[in-house]
């Protein structure tokens, strides 16, 4: 029984996770860019 709800919860956030990266694709955004610390190391946001 344990395996089922594991497996249920597994697949609930791969599905997240695929939503997420998506909706990133879809808006051309990148997870990097989102904040101060990351941002110098982004080559996506310009700077």
């Amino acid at each position: 029984m344990a395996t089922y709800i594991l497996g249920a919860v597994l697949v609930v956030a791969l599905i997240a996770a695929g939503r997420h990266i998506y909706r990133n694709f879809a808006d051309d955004k990148h997870d990097c860019c989102g904040t101060e610390m990351n941002c110098t190391k982004c080559p996506h946001c310009g700077k």
